[in-house]
């Protein structure tokens, strides 16, 4: 991939945050010192990072995608009540008899859990 300075300030703000933010969350948090990036250029962006693995796109049933700048393996936490994402640095697996068995090939592996945070168990 070809280097772009746009890009680069994209994927900065992803790998700056822990709060798995939307485009729009990344355009609002560029845009005020980067008054010519687009919302377009930063979706087109976030696709090209998250397809070559630089990010992790992740899907939560709020019809939005969020992305992750730690790409290290761990699951996710989706709050029902806030809508938080919240990382658990635990990786869930599948034993390798059953993979074999099954003849499956897993190419990727992504866990989400869904439930109420501290906050909003209540």
């Amino acid at each position: 991939m070809r280097y772009s300075h746009q890009r680069e300030l994209i994927l900065d703000a992803v790998k700056g945050v822990k709060t798995h933010p939307t485009a729009d969350m990344v355009y609002d948090s560029l845009h005020a010192e980067n008054p010519h990036l687009s919302l377009g250029t930063v979706y087109r962006n976030l696709a090209l990072l998250a397809m070559s693995g630089e990010i992790t796109p992740i899907y939560t049933g709020d019809n939005k995608v969020h992305y992750d700048g730690d790409t290290d393996p761990h699951c996710h936490f989706v709050c029902k009540g806030c809508s938080k994402i919240i990382d658990i640095f635990i990786t869930p697996k599948i034993p390798d008899e059953v993979l074999h068995k099954e003849e499956f090939k897993v190419e990727e592996e992504k866990t989400i859990f869904y439930g109420r945070c501290r906050d909003c168990a209540v």
